[in-house]
């Protein structure tokens, strides 16, 4: 008796210290995109007795970052842990549908038998007829009468013919009932497959273990970060003539793949990559050396393409070489390419609805107007077309990161460019689209290129190219277009400018500017020309930077 007393008591005690685990579905509230992840702020409000018990926040993306979890909890109670889990849901109740969509289903099937049944006494009765019409005016062994008159052989055949007709007819229909037949079995089953409880698509949960003091109603509120979501930038831009601002309209391409929906949440976008690699990058030395010469002519020609492509070989060096810090071992290095150098965050005023489904949500994020500087572009060395660009001066207060922008000129759509601040001049290119209105032509007359020896171990060549711009518009244009020269990287190679009609000259890059003026209906010509001297027992290639 003492001792089941002692028991009772231990029990009581148990069940004051530890109250019953509290289950509960937060609400998501606030959902900040990244460029790659989302942060997510789930709340709920939660009934908890005084002293120590447990909080279970049920059905939360599986795709959770476990150490990314914060916790706040009002009310002045303690927060002894805080562990994320996976949990398989248990069976959900069996739709009262599920049952009639099973028995419909045979009696769908027990319809398709009863119907090839038929089909196969039809078929067998064709089989007859078919054989006894092969019998049809045969005379028998040992008569010399056929078995039927002409009267009867008539009536027999049309019958024959009408019966077989039918059976075929009906033969038809019984496969045309059974056809439609599957395909309403086909219905119920994805139907009935969609009505099945999913027991396999594991959820995330987080196991709250707090203390208070006193019984009381409490908020609770998760942030955390899960994968499976992003963001990419979207832009229109739109412009009304050359003597109006840009404007930009700036979108964001918004996808939910997190296994759950945002319903009428606030979101935020951020530029930012919480969940890459942190870890700083190491660099390992580098080392150039000769190439070894090969005998084989196939391995000279090899070598040879290699060459006029690489200007040096660059060769890898392993760990732990003298002159560079290096790693005791290599690390996990993973490229995001070029990264903004400022973090962008951009609050959206509307409460968004965006399902779980993977598809594209576009979302306004602002609008605004842009100071523009107006100027036609062209660079007919790599494409003979005349381009419309905006320069936008200051763009850094517009908050851009890269991304594809629908172009409208006049209303009208002109097709896509791409937006890239992450450039270091001080103005940001937009290319609006072509005008088929201004033409440009380049040309390598045939009597501006020569090739002499002028010395008894040097070669000169001479090449001329001639740019001709026509304004076909009914306004007077500037147009800017750049050409260029090769520029040596050897002594014994001399790259010299012969004429540059007008142009600004880059020596350093090689780059040739012009900058026209061009009435309504006029053309334009420039012509540029230059020489190269080296060794005539040598090979020059103009390569590519």
């Amino acid at each position: 008796m003492r001792i089941t007393t002692i028991l009772g008591l231990l029990l009581s005690l148990s069940q004051i210290i530890f109250a019953a685990p509290n289950h509960v579905t937060p609400t998501i509230k606030e959902v900040t995109i990244y460029r790659s992840g989302a942060k997510i702020t789930s709340v709920a409000r939660v009934s908890i007795p005084a002293g120590k018990s447990e909080v279970f926040f049920d059905n939360l993306s599986p795709y959770f970052n476990a150490n990314s979890l914060q916790v706040k909890l009002s009310g002045g109670v303690t927060l002894n842990a805080a562990v994320f889990q996976m949990k398989t849901p248990a069976p959900a109740p069996e739709s009262p549908r599920i049952q009639k969509i099973r028995d419909s289903i045979v009696l769908l099937n027990d319809a398709i038998s009863a119907i090839n049944d038929e089909i196969d006494v039809y078929n067998k009765e064709n089989v007859i007829i078919g054989h006894n019409a092969t019998l049809i005016g045969t005379i028998p062994d040992g008569k010399t009468d056929p078995r039927l008159s002409v009267s009867e052989l008539r009536e027999l055949a049309d019958f024959y013919r009408t019966r077989m007709l039918n059976l075929k007819k009906l033969i038809q229909n019984n496969q045309i009932a059974v056809r439609n037949l599957n395909t309403r079995i086909q219905q119920l089953n994805d139907e009935l497959q969609n009505l099945y409880p999913n027991t396999a698509n594991q959820t995330g949960e987080i196991v709250l273990k707090v203390e208070s003091t006193t019984a009381q109603t409490v908020e609770i509120a998760c942030t955390y970060l899960v994968q499976n979501a992003l963001w990419t930038p979207l832009y229109d831009l739109r412009s009304e003539g050359l003597d109006q601002p840009l404007k930009l309209v700036y979108k964001a391409n918004v996808i939910n793949n997190t296994g759950f929906d945002w319903k009428n949440v606030k979101v935020s976008l951020s530029s930012a990559t919480p969940l890459v690699n942190n870890n700083r990058p190491i660099l390992y030395p580098v080392f150039v050396d000769f190439r070894i010469q090969r005998v084989y002519q196939e391995e000279e020609v090899r070598m040879l393409d290699n060459m006029r492509s690489n200007s040096y070989q660059m060769k890898e060096a392993a760990p732990n070489m003298p002159g560079a810090e290096v790693a005791d071992k290599p690390e996990e290095i993973i490229d995001e390419g070029e990264q903004e150098e400022f973090l962008t965050t951009f609050d959206i005023a509307k409460a968004q609805d965006i399902a779980a489904d993977g598809q594209s949500n576009i979302i306004t994020v602002e609008e605004k107007e842009m100071a523009a500087i107006y100027q036609y572009h062209a660079v007919p060395k790599v494409e003979p077309a005349v381009f419309l660009l905006a320069k936008i001066i200051d763009y850094g207060k517009y908050n851009l990161l890269p991304g594809t922008a629908n172009i409208f000129f006049r209303e009208t759509y002109v097709g896509q460019t791409t937006v890239n601040p992450n450039v270091t001049s001080d103005t940001l290119l937009l290319s609006l689209g072509r005008d088929d209105q201004i033409t440009i032509k380049r040309v390598q007359p045939k009597d501006f290129t020569e090739r002499k020896k002028i010395l008894s171990n040097t070669i000169k060549e001479n090449y001329a190219f001639e740019i001709t711009v026509k304004n076909n518009k009914t306004v007077p244009i500037n147009i800017e277009f750049i050409d260029q020269i090769p520029i040596s990287k050897q002594e014994t190679i001399e790259v010299e400018l012969l004429d540059k009609d007008g142009a600004e000259y880059a020596p350093t890059y090689g780059k040739l500017t012009w900058k026209l003026d061009i009435k309504p209906g006029q053309n334009k010509k420039v012509r540029f020309s230059y020489s190269m001297k080296y060794p005539k027992d040598k090979n020059v290639a103009i390569l590519k930077g």
